[in-house]
């Protein structure tokens, strides 16, 4: 019975896995290219009717973008630069130009109901 529980008290245990490095979350826009390299990107977005240029760091060229081309891209950010991960063409719904308030149209004014005529 000694034998045995030596046996348990020198076995080893199995060491943990080594925690996960945070998760870097990865966040989207959508906006006009103002000026593509190959190592660089520049884009307009609208953002609450206010127009802003962002910068991204390229990890790989993309030859079918062009300067004015509309673009929604992922990205994340490493170091307080933004690193670009995906591009595609956007949609001309996803870039929005600064909106202007429409006033509502003039109402016409309603007439009550005629009364049925009675003789």
């Amino acid at each position: 019975m000694l034998l045995c529980f030596t046996l348990v008290f020198a076995a080893e245990k199995p060491r943990s896995a080594a925690p996960l490095p945070p998760r870097i979350p990865e966040m989207s826009t959508a906006g006009t290219v103002l000026e593509i390299s190959g190592t660089g990107l520049k884009i307009e977005r609208t953002l609450k009717g206010k127009a802003e240029m962002m910068e991204f760091i390229l990890e790989k060229p993309f030859p079918n973008i062009a300067a004015g081309d509309p673009v929604k891209v992922s990205y994340v950010e490493k170091d307080g630069r933004n690193v670009l991960i995906r591009m595609a063409p956007a949609k001309k719904t996803a870039v929005k130009k600064a909106v202007k308030k429409e006033l509502p149209k003039e109402m016409k004014p309603v007439s009550p109901p005629k009364a049925p005529a009675t003789k």
